[in-house]
């Protein structure tokens, strides 16, 4: 039976020197109006409810995100923002960083959907029209070999708007052969470009946050990012 709930994260407030309270935090992947739950346990008891991911990572809500590990919801939520449109549970967990797994499910949901065919056909004629709308859900179909051959395809000399189609497709991959593209991206007119070039070269979302004012990019605080990878020598 596949798993409905999967546990993101737990951890104790700083304050908490007893650890008393455990926090946690689950995605329930069978509840895509309110996926998110922030629950308090302790001993046999235990509380919680469900938020909407813009809900659960309102600032009143860091704290508990911040205890339980969970900082990046906070990116994939303004990412949600940006795209104008719900995200289901799938892809918040598809958006989950490597290496945050807390405790792994008895049947972990795989990573990215089967492929159909002429999915790599579908997706070069998205970058070539520049239809933002149809890369945002081409993105959860990418696997290894179709980031190595889409990341074949991308030129320097491209219009600057297609290099953003690209860099909005990737945004989410870490492999070598992207980095190219996103160190090109760093020049972008497009703000939200350059604030994902600067995640992807560190392989650093949680630099994403760091840049956000009110729930938005500020330009300012990503071209003083960019800045210091400049003097890290990292988009050499």
């Amino acid at each position: 039976m596949p798993v409905s709930s999967i546990l993101l994260g737990t951890g104790h407030l700083p304050g908490d020197l007893a650890k008393g309270e455990t926090l946690e935090v689950h995605l329930h992947l069978d509840y895509p109006a309110t996926p998110i739950s922030l629950g308090v346990r302790w001993g046999t008891q235990s509380t919680g409810a469900g938020f909407t991911l813009q809900q659960a990572t309102a600032y009143r809500e860091e704290e508990h995100l911040r205890a339980c590990g969970c900082d990046w919801l906070r990116q994939v939520a303004n990412e949600e923002r940006l795209s104008g449109r719900v995200f289901t549970p799938s892809e918040i967990l598809q958006r989950r960083p490597i290496g945050t797994e807390s405790s792994p499910p008895l049947e972990a949901a795989p990573a990215r959907r089967e492929v159909p065919d002429g999915t790599l056909e579908k997706i070069r004629k998205a970058l070539l029209e520049e239809d933002f709308e149809e890369i945002e859900g081409l993105r959860d179909l990418l696997n290894d070999t179709l980031v190595l051959q889409i990341a074949a395809d991308w030129r320097p000399d491209l219009p600057r708007e297609t290099k953003d189609a690209y860099a909005a497709l990737l945004l989410d991959q870490f492999a070598d052969c992207v980095h190219p593209i996103f160190r090109d991206a760093l020049n972008s007119p497009c703000v939200e470009s350059r604030a994902y070039a600067v995640c992807v070269l560190t392989k650093d979302f949680s630099r994403f946050n760091e840049m956000l004012v009110d729930g938005g990019l500020d330009e300012e605080r990503v071209d003083a990012a960019i800045r210091s990878l400049e003097k890290a020598g990292i988009n050499a």
